[in-house]
């Protein structure tokens, strides 16, 4: 599974596209062991694992991020759909919501 770059966020279970595109637009960045994830007023970066289970390819990542004092931790996981520029997903907050999310290949030239 090829994943490093950036994707777009085009739908999570728990917030709609107005919220998710607040301040600009959702994405989510990959680089080889890191990551970011913006949505909303969120803003968190990634460490992130690539790994086996059951023979599917899944990306692990966790985050602490501080926000505004509080500290926000959460971890989730992405796993290719049966096209390879889609990829789904959850996010777990610490002690928060849970939300599966879509993730689309951003184009060349964007």
């Amino acid at each position: 599974m090829s994943y490093v770059g950036k994707w777009r966020i085009t739908e999570t279970s728990v917030w709609d596209t107005e919220y998710l595109d607040e301040l600009e637009e959702a994405s989510v960045e990959f680089t080889k062991e890191s990551g970011t994830m913006t949505f909303g007023y969120i803003h968190i970066e990634m460490d992130v694992v690539k790994d086996e289970i059951g023979g599917i390819e899944i990306l692990g990542y966790s985050f602490v991020e501080d926000d505004e004092d509080d500290e926000v931790s959460g971890w989730g996981w992405f796993r290719q759909t049966l096209t390879k520029d889609k990829m789904e997903g959850k996010i777990y907050f610490h002690y928060g919501e849970s939300s599966q999310i879509r993730i689309a290949r951003y184009k060349k030239g964007r």
